[in-house]
């Protein structure tokens, strides 16, 4: 075994000993691990919005009403229609035209905060009458309290953060009557299906409304 003897060769052995100790002992990140912690990936893609602390009310609301809403659609589907919820898209063609469009992404992408906030406030008063059609179909269900008295809250929260004199008015009692109307009347299987069609939308407008209040936090605009 060679043994260096002079002072330069035992500097340039101890420099290979620990660099060997270092690679052991830490790995160099790979690409993938970089990318990972570098922030490349956004917070919106990995659920947290890249923010800290606890989320506003309004996010832990919509977060268990998504998860209601969803769990309640899948068991009214197997139940109901007899079948399991990997078909469940065979359905999607069943409409209920009195259930609210998609939130318009023109009107809450831009900063018009009121308008968007009118549109959602309508859109959950709407669904909040349609989940008593939801209820006289299905009213087996344990989960539907709780998603009724959620969107309640919801609607108080976003109703907050309106001004005044453009908080939106509730359904008028005509209105009211011609969406239970459309709903209401037809057969046992039409009734069925929009059941199946309210929740699936339900939640549809749920998750455009996380996004359109995100976007407007993230313009300094945050709900609590």
């Amino acid at each position: 075994l060679y043994v260096p003897n002079d002072t330069y060769s035992l500097h340039n052995l101890s420099l290979l000993s620990a660099l060997v100790v270092l690679v052991k002992g830490n790995p160099v990140p790979s690409a993938l691990s970089e990318l990972m912690t570098s922030g490349w990936t956004s917070g919106e893609e990995l659920g947290t919005d890249g923010e800290t602390g606890a989320p506003p009310k309004w996010e832990k609301v919509i977060k268990m009403l998504v998860h209601e809403v969803t769990t309640l659609r899948n068991q009214q589907f197997v139940e109901e229609f007899q079948k399991p919820v990997e078909e469940i898209s065979s359905f999607s063609q069943h409409q209920v035209p009195s259930t609210p469009p998609h939130l318009s992404k023109t009107l809450c992408s831009t900063s018009n905060k009121e308008a968007c906030l009118q549109e959602i406030s309508r859109g959950l008063q709407v669904y909040q009458l349609l989940l008593q059609h939801v209820k006289a179909e299905y009213p087996q269900s344990t989960l539907l309290p709780s998603v009724t008295h959620q969107t309640t809250v919801l609607i108080g929260l976003v109703k907050d953060q309106m001004k005044v004199a453009e908080v939106v008015e509730d359904l008028s009692a005509s209105e009211r009557k011609r969406v239970l109307g459309e709903v209401s009347t037809g057969t046992e299987w039409e009734r069925k299906t929009s059941v199946h069609a309210i929740l699936r939308e339900l939640r549809n407008f749920l998750v455009d409304t996380k996004r359109a209040l995100r976007r407007m936090g993230k313009r300094g605009k945050d709900f609590q």
